[in-house]
């Protein structure tokens, strides 16, 4: 395979961010590893979008960089890492599909998407405040005791909103963590193709 082929392999357009490339390898290895599906070439298409996968993801192809750099960096690629790279998805591909999932290349692919961390946190204050407020809103203006709310139902959604808020906190955690080591990430690159260019 060529450098283009990776993308294709993965369904991706060319110069795909490092989040598209990982969502991207998460969905084809669950669709390919060989203990989920039974085809024939299962196995190689599962080892080819393991390869691109790795390629993708630890070159700077999508930087300012002229193509004779992406050819020298694809050509090292193929001269050192390729085989490697195999080696590694033929070994994944023996294993099912649970042990593969614990695998190291599987954890990268996680991606946490601040847009539905910062939404839950929202949902989950909303849910707390209108648990608050709602009882005790309905409590002002019930005339006897039939028409007060039921404190059980308002306790039941107070907790639930708690849980909820407990678990968007982690994910926050989780989200800001994502994004100091892209950050780190990105610094360290640059300093490199700073080195890389005196």
């Amino acid at each position: 395979m060529n450098l283009w082929d990776y993308y294709t392999v993965l369904g991706l357009r060319q110069g795909a961010s490092d989040d598209e490339i990982r969502k991207a390898y998460r969905k084809k290895a669950m669709e390919y590893h060989p203990d989920r599906n039974n085809s024939p070439d299962a196995q190689e298409l599962f080892i080819r979008i393991t390869e691109a996968y790795e390629y993708l993801i630890s070159h700077p192809y999508r930087r300012n960089i002229t193509e004779d750099e992406v050819r020298r960096n694809y050509q090292a690629w193929v001269d050192y890492r390729r085989a490697e790279a195999r080696k590694r998805a033929e070994a994944y591909a023996r294993t099912s599909y649970e042990e593969f999932r614990k695998s190291p290349i599987y954890k990268s692919t996680t991606v946490i998407d601040g847009t539905m961390v910062f939404l839950g946190l929202l949902l989950a204050t909303m849910v707390i405040i209108m648990s608050v407020y709602g009882y005790t809103y309905r409590m002002k203006i019930a005339s006897s005791p039939r028409e007060e709310p039921s404190f059980l139902l308002a306790a039941v959604t107070f907790i639930i909103g708690c849980s909820y808020m407990i678990i968007s906190v982690i994910y926050l955690s989780a989200w800001i963590a994502q994004q100091k080591k892209k950050r780190k990430q990105s610094v360290h690159d640059t300093h490199k193709e700073n080195k890389e260019s005196v």
